[in-house]
Parts: C-alpha cells; structure tokens; sequence
C-alpha cells in the first residue's frame, strides 16, 4: 500500500503515545496511548481507544523497535496533523501526517524504515502492490 505522496507504507505495530487536547469539549488534556498501525516516512496510521478530531495537530511519541534483539528502542518526538479518524475492529484508526519531527527524528525513522522493510521480501511485495 502507498499513501497520497506515493511513499510505501509497511505494517507496523508499535507503540505511541499522544498529547489529546479535547478543552472544545470541555475534557482536560490527556495522555493516550495507541500503536502505529501502518507508517510511511510521510504519515502512519494510529490505531487506539480514542477519536482524534479531523484537523488536529498532535504531538506524538513513536516507540521504534530495534533492529537488533537485545538492541534499544528509539523514541521518536513529532507533531502531526489528523487528517480523518474512522471505527476499525472496534478500535479508532486515525490517520496522522507528519508535520515536525524533534532533533534528527525524521531522518531516524528513514533510515530505520529502509533497514528494516527495504528488503527483497518487502520489495517483491511492493511490486506486487
């Protein structure tokens, strides 16, 4: 699958946690947790049990796994804006695209998605797309 800037997406499920301002509706600000369900170098998908409101930025935690066994996670700090949350098995996916990263965040996360999807199983899977 490619999202709308045609970058690939790869199957994801890892952790985030995300700032949700909902003041609009008269609830505090919170701290939710979720898991990327699908990402791209562009945008991911959040799967989680919370609706994010259409036009949000949202200010993320993306827990990226290691490529090695007994190797550390990174933890990614972005701003996203939700594009459109929709009822998937139950749960919300929320579809993010990425405005900001923190530090060197977006080039961490190319280079992790390129080690780790950019193989030839992935690619002959992309072909096939």
């Amino acid at each position: 699958m490619k999202d709308a800037q045609t970058q690939p997406r790869y199957p994801a499920n890892w952790p985030v946690r995300f700032l949700c301002d909902c003041k609009k509706q008269g609830k505090p600000i919170t701290i939710r947790e979720g898991f990327a369900h699908d990402i791209s170098t562009t945008s991911m998908s959040i799967r989680s049990d919370h609706h994010i409101c259409s036009g949000k930025e949202v200010s993320i935690m993306l827990k990226v796994p290691p490529l090695l066994h007994g190797g550390e996670h990174a933890l990614l700090k972005l701003v996203g804006r939700s594009l459109v949350t929709v009822m998937h098995e139950g749960d919300f996916l929320t579809e993010i695209e990425f405005s900001r990263f923190e530090n060197d965040g977006h080039e961490q996360l190319k280079q992790h998605l390129g080690r780790r999807f950019d193989s030839l199983f992935f690619a002959s899977l992309q072909r096939m797309a």
